[in-house]
């Protein structure tokens, strides 16, 4: 997959839904990058039926909002700025919000999982959480758009509670 950007260019926090290692290189421009292990999904505040987070890490590298999502602050991440010729490896299901830095592109090659329950597990994320997330989007938009934000608050809280 190639993937271009802008300088301000953001690719939001989430993981890949077919749940691939990916070996990302940077060919043009530099961007920020950061990452989670799949573990931090509810410090993060990961929505129910998506592998998306409710949390904004726009220019979290300057200020993050830990008023509006307290629970990120005890998130366990690792950062970096890719520049030209900069290869990064991210492992299934690793959380990743990208910001260009610069007007760039890179390009990501994927490998699915090796083994059968990893496969299992890619293919319920594409058949199963997608299209629960898309037909309840279409059933009861405004519903469902607060709903899981909703849970993914009262997860991140459980999950904080359990870290005190």
């Amino acid at each position: 997959m190639l993937f271009v950007g802008g300088a301000g260019s953001v690719a939001h926090m989430h993981y890949d839904i077919d749940l691939s290692h990916i070996i990302h290189t940077q060919f043009v421009g530099r961007k920020k990058v950061l990452l989670m292990d799949n573990s931090q999904s509810d410090l993060i505040y990961r929505m129910p039926f998506t592998v998306e987070s409710a949390a904004s890490f726009v220019r979290w590298y300057e200020n993050h909002d830990t008023e509006g999502f307290p629970a990120v602050k005890y998130a366990r991440a690792f950062t970096t700025t890719l520049e030209h010729g900069d290869t990064m490896f991210m492992p299934a299901g690793y959380w990743h919000h990208m910001e260009y830095l610069e007007p760039g592109f890179a390009m990501s090659l994927r490998a699915v999982d090796e083994t059968f329950s990893g496969k299992v597990n890619g293919l319920y994320h594409l058949l199963g959480l997608r299209n629960m997330n898309n037909l309840l989007i279409k059933m009861a938009p405004e519903w469902w758009y607060h709903y899981k934000r909703r849970i993914a608050h009262q997860r991140a809280q459980r999950a904080m509670s359990r870290l005190a």
